[in-house]
């Protein structure tokens, strides 16, 4: 999404998928927060982990990984 850093490298990873690999973590507010609460709805509406998804094998696949 954003290139790799030099000096850094992709890496995929072996074995089947236990999760997604990019979360939101909330606490355990009370009341819960407005705004994180919004986040998720809007994250679940546009299909975030599968936009990502298909970024990360675009990305491995043309670089030969």
């Amino acid at each position: 999404m954003f290139d790799v850093p030099d000096g850094m490298r992709v890496v995929p990873l072996d074995g089947p998928a236990h999760g997604p690999r990019v979360g939101l973590v909330t606490g355990p507010d009370d009341p819960p927060s407005v705004l994180a609460g919004a986040l998720l709805t809007v994250a679940r509406e546009a299909d975030v982990r599968q936009a990502l998804d298909e970024l990360l094998h675009t990305y491995l696949d043309g670089h030969g990984c």
